[in-house]
């Protein structure tokens, strides 16, 4: 005899459950899902709790099971009959991964936005980040209206979902189209008087050159503007952006660099995919999103709402966390390269880098090197076997590498900008709370691609010198998840019984992690265990009056945009993040008082002189020249910067990171900033006077009474030889020296990879070259002198600086003739 199954009565229907523990155990699950976890279970309670409101957002751990969170608040959505239901991930890779979990669940969906199943609520839609947001959305673009309706959705991943949110409002286009070159004209003369020199980089395609385009110019120039992008708007290059930015572009920013071009927004206006704005359930999901506000600028999220998370780190795997470099400085590259090649004969190590540039360094030894264009095929192979080394270009979320898929996980420097204004944005942040979250945000994304549940494991490898220096600083400590801060901090103390060792003695340490040596893990896990909770971290409110102002802007409302902006700049502590808001408030001011915007923007940039500047210019403040003696400065300086020595180094070994050959724009910069610092160091007065007003050298150091160095800075430069316009700027900085500087003498300095000047060139007799062999060896005394300074403690020392200083020939009596050398022409 067979049941009638429909005739027994359980007092309810599986299907209208709506409690989401109650939910999976009425699912036909595999044997993978058994019951939920503890982590998993108390945030579907929380959840549950407040679903009714239109944001929730979730924290769990990497690895801890956010897809099955977000898959039953979605069923538990549909059991109450608040449908469509729509699951977003960070790209098709990953959406398909959702869909084989949710098979493996027992819960019915589909990738189909015209399946009746999903339109009629019996299943729910799982789609990748660009179905929904982009300029001919199927789910529908304002004003047309919803084509669409979305009633419940979450976002996965949804730090990794913003970085392609953000991508999508922005138009980017290269020097070869016609938008580029007609609004490049339409721009010349406004940019021409923010820097002569910029607008003829700018014009070379300079990859070196970046400009943004003066707000009260594009303000002024709107109608020709919308003229040039409406004419192109069917382009394949504008026609998925366009109808998402058309309405704002006159609160848009504009910047040429590098033969580009990119338009957006400053924030996001998310209300033109209405079916999204309008929701009933937003559920935003994230592992490591340290900076809640972006969801605000990003997603218009309530800033006062209010987070669901487990308590704990339970959900965390292992980790070992090394840093080789901070271990033993004597440490080279090449013998880091060598053993991570060899662990990678055995397991799967996966490298992440900041660039392209940087993936040629793992070129040679990497089986595969990974970008958005064929990472899923590449993964795919790294999860079904043993694949050797694998090279992530600027990947640090969206990527699953669960178990042997990755065991050892290396994260090579620090994450760069995407684009060209988010470079200029980080530019005038430089240093800021506001940058180093960002930074940290992305490197713990990337520190938890290897580990995908409390029983997984990864060893992961911190290089470079600017990346071990972020992270140990003070600031950047409290911007880590507690279950990555304990981790770290465990490792230090492993890191300590291996000080001053070779390479060749960490493989016995990490195998503690790669062999699961039960003594490690226990005690890893006491330690994840012991770890304090995550403090409540409100969003910074000078955030949301940036938001508001944005949003009154949008609508007309100049009045009160700027009231909102000026909130923000009260509220704001540290001159740097005031001036760049500061900007910003001048930007709105300028749609209704231009004199008075302009008095705003003198105060921006004396605050911040990364901001643009003022129509007028602003008034060059000579260098403050050193007290004389170099020794005493140098001292002074590191007194002022530093607490320890080993901060010292670290701090040095990052300067000399930056001076390096790179043609990236960001590169290039921190060149000119490691110029400027290394000036102080050495105990020179030292200025950036291109940089804070638009005239002048890269660099300027005055090293001692009436004798200066003019420096111009071609780090990014690949020709066999200098070129004449190269040599042309700095006979021009030369000049401009001359006018500020009438009763000094200059010595012309050019940092250059060769030393020729082209026969069309026509340098001054007594100009120095810093070319790649100067340079290396600049480097290495500089790395000897502070290596001394610090093992002797001497940082407050004069005698002893000056005795290193005169050894490592850093004196100015000497520096010219060992670290600079005489041109020749072709």
């Amino acid at each position: 005899m067979e049941l009638n199954f429909t005739k027994l009565n359980t007092g309810s229907t599986a299907n209208n459950v709506i409690e989401p523990r109650k939910i999976f155990t009425t699912l036909s699950k595999s044997g993978k899902f058994l019951r939920p976890t503890d982590e998993q279970g108390e945030v579907l309670d929380n959840w549950f709790g407040v679903r009714e409101q239109q944001h929730t957002v979730i924290k769990m751990n990497t690895g801890s099971g956010k897809t099955l969170v977000g898959l039953l608040a979605l069923q538990s959505s549909l059991n109450e009959k608040i449908f469509p239901a729509v699951y977003v991930a960070a790209d098709i890779y990953l959406a398909k991964q959702v869909q084989k979990d949710a098979e493996e669940l027992g819960i019915a969906t589909t990738d189909n936005e015209n399946d009746p199943m999903f339109r009629s609520g019996k299943a729910i839609l799982v789609i990748n980040i660009y179905k929904l947001i982009n300029g001919r959305s199927v789910f529908g673009v304002a004003p047309a209206g919803i084509k669409i309706v979305i009633d419940a959705i979450v976002i996965d991943d949804v730090h990794a979902c913003l970085a392609t949110t953000e991508d999508q409002f922005s138009l980017k286009l290269k020097a070869d189209h016609p938008v580029y070159k007609e609004l490049f004209s339409v721009f010349r003369y406004a940019l021409e008087q923010q820097s002569q020199a910029g607008v003829l980089e700018l014009e070379s395609y300079d990859p070196q050159c970046l400009m943004l385009v003066p707000y009260w110019a594009w303000k002024d120039k709107q109608t020709e503007v919308v003229k040039i992008l409406h004419k192109y708007r069917n382009d394949k290059k504008l026609m998925f952006q366009w109808s998402l930015i058309k309405e704002v572009i006159g609160l848009s920013q504009c910047a040429f660099g590098g033969g580009k071009l990119e338009i957006a927004p400053r924030y996001l206006p998310i209300d033109v995919i209405p079916a999204f704005s309008r929701a009933k359930r937003k559920i935003y999901m994230t592992a490591t999103l340290a900076d809640d506000g972006i969801l605000v600028t990003h997603f218009k999220v309530d800033s006062k709402l209010k987070l669901i998370k487990p308590k704990g780190a339970g959900g965390m795997g292992d980790r070992m966390i090394l840093a080789p470099q901070e271990i033993n400085p004597d440490i080279t590259e090449d013998e880091i390269k060598a053993f991570i090649l060899e662990i990678s004969t055995t397991k799967n190590v996966v490298v992440i880098v900041p660039s392209e540039k940087r993936a040629d360094f793992w070129k040679d030894i990497a089986v595969q090197t990974l970008n958005k264009t064929n990472i899923e095929s590449g993964v795919n192979k790294m999860r079904t076997g043993h694949m050797g080394l694998t090279v992530l270009v600027n990947k640090y979320d969206g990527v699953d590498l669960p178990d042997e898929a990755c065991e050892l996980l290396v994260i090579d420097g620090l994450p760069e900008a995407y684009g060209l204004l988010e470079s200029i944005e980080m530019s005038a942040l430089a240093g800021t709370e506001m940058q180093i979250t960002r930074q940290i945000q992305r490197i713990e994304q990337g520190m938890g691609r290897g580990v995908r549940s409390s029983k997984d494991h990864c060893a992961v490898l911190l290089l470079g010198a600017k990346l071990i220096q972020r992270i140990h600083s003070s600031s950047a400590r409290s911007k880590f998840s507690s279950a990555t801060l304990v981790q770290i901090d465990l490792s230090r103390e492993v890191s300590k019984q291996l000080a001053n060792k070779p390479i060749s003695d960490f493989k016995s340490v990490l195998d503690y992690c790669f062999n699961k040596i039960p003594a490690w893990q226990q005690t890893s896990r006491t330690a994840l265990v012991n770890a304090t909770e995550d403090p409540i971290r409100l969003i910074d409110p000078v955030i949301p009056n940036l938001r508001n102002a944005f949003d009154m802007a949008c609508i007309g409302q100049w009045d009160r945009a700027r009231t909102f902006a000026q909130e923000a700049v009260n509220l704001t502590k540290d001159d740097i993040t005031k001036g760049y808001l500061k900007q910003q408030l001048a930007e709105y001011v300028h749609h209704t008082n231009s004199k008075e915007s302009q008095e705003i923007l003198y105060q921006a940039v004396n605050l911040n002189k990364q901001v643009i500047k003022p129509i007028n210019g602003i008034t060059y403040s000579k260098i403050q020249n050193s007290t004389g003696d170099q020794a005493y400065s140098s001292s002074e300086f590191m007194i002022d910067n530093f607490s320890e020595a080993n901060d010292l180094v670290i701090y040095v070994n990052a300067l000399i990171e930056d001076l390096a050959w790179n043609s990236s724009l960001t590169k290039t910069k921190q060149f000119e900033e490691a110029i400027k610092n290394l000036g102080l160091l050495l105990g020179f007065g030292s200025q950036r006077p291109d940089n804070e007003t638009g005239l002048g050298p890269d660099n300027l150091w005055a090293v001692r009474k009436l004798e200066y160095y003019v420096i111009e800075c071609k780090s990014g430069r690949t020709t066999p030889l200098i070129n004449k316009s190269d040599c042309n700027q700095l006979l021009g900085s030369i000049s401009w020296f001359d006018t500020e500087y009438n009763t000094a003498h200059a010595t012309p300095i050019l940092i250059h990879p060769v030393n020729i000047f082209d026969k069309h060139s026509s340098p001054q007799k007594d100009t120095r070259i810093i070319d790649s062999v100067s340079l290396e060896k600049l480097k290495q005394q500089i790395k000897s002198y502070v290596n001394t300074i610090a093992k002797l403690n001497a940082m407050n020392d004069p005698k002893i600086i000056l005795k290193q200083l005169e050894y490592s020939e850093l004196t100015e009596a000497k520096f010219l003739n060992t670290f600079t050398v005489k041109f020749t022409k072709e």
